[in-house]
């Protein structure tokens, strides 16, 4: 019998949010090249290309370690205090400009059609995770999770195994979708499927081949990839031992 076959049905589907959710990358090398170049710093696209998918304050400290400005030593402005000057510009950014990224709503609509749970787990702060819900109306996506308060982000698998335990249910019945490469080892690392929809300017990257499915845009997403990830349907998703159980409140699928 294949690994496969034996393997728990996926029963939620985590996704990330930067990039996959709503077109916010370019917006991010944008804010961190204004951001950095008023500490002294030149960022080049590849630069930031190379951070994608982490936590903004651990590329803070990242680049205070590798590159480090004037008056870095001294640890002022704070690695928190910079980070923050990013992310109130990409709240700002998100509250006026947020777009959703293409498939998104489709998407989004299919999962809860097929009532497979959502959650999100982001390497953004809290505060632009429930910026963007807001925007996109993704309000009802109840279990947020941010890499912030996580020792390790990704590509360490630690946000998504915080988003597992929120839903009650093991790893192996989690489906993560992601598009940046750090993102697909993150996944992985929490020992999930992961289907990957590469960012554009890193679809070469070798890294998106440790995902199941790779994806041009969420508007390839349906049922039958679905099924050949994991998902096996209504029945099975809920037979009995399929999860460690469902948080006070939620109600199982009906179907």
């Amino acid at each position: 019998m294949s690994d496969s076959a034996t393997a728990p049905a996926i029963e939620a589907v985590i996704l990330d949010m930067d990039g996959l959710l709503i077109d916010t990358e370019p917006a991010w090398r944008a804010v961190e090249t204004v951001v950095f170049d008023e500490l002294g710093v030149r960022l080049s696209e590849d630069d930031m290309l190379a951070t994608m998918g982490r936590g903004i304050i651990e590329v803070v400290a990242h680049w205070r370690r590798v590159r480090p400005w004037p008056g870095a030593e001294t640890g002022e402005p704070s690695d928190a205090a910079i980070a923050d000057r990013v992310v109130d510009r990409m709240v700002a950014h998100v509250r006026a400009r947020g777009e959703p990224m293409k498939g998104v709503d489709r998407a989004v609509a299919l999962l809860r059609g097929l009532g497979l749970r959502v959650a999100i787990a982001s390497s953004s702060s809290h505060r632009l995770i429930d910026a963007v819900c807001d925007r996109l109306g993704l309000e009802w996506i109840d279990i947020r999770c941010s890499a912030d308060d996580e020792l390790r982000g990704k590509p360490a698998g630690d946000v998504y195994l915080t988003a597992a335990r929120r839903l009650r249910l093991s790893p192996a019945a989690c489906l993560a979708v992601e598009d940046s490469p750090n993102g697909v080892l993150a996944a992985r690392a929490a020992g999930m499927s992961c289907i990957a929809v590469p960012d554009r300017l890193l679809t070469g990257d070798p890294r998106y081949r440790e995902a199941q499915l790779i994806l041009g845009s969420l508007d390839e997403l349906d049922e039958s990839r679905l099924r050949s990830v994991g998902w096996r349907g209504t029945a099975e998703r809920q037979s009995p031992g399929r999860h460690l159980g469902r948080p006070r409140g939620i109600q199982p699928p009906s179907g």
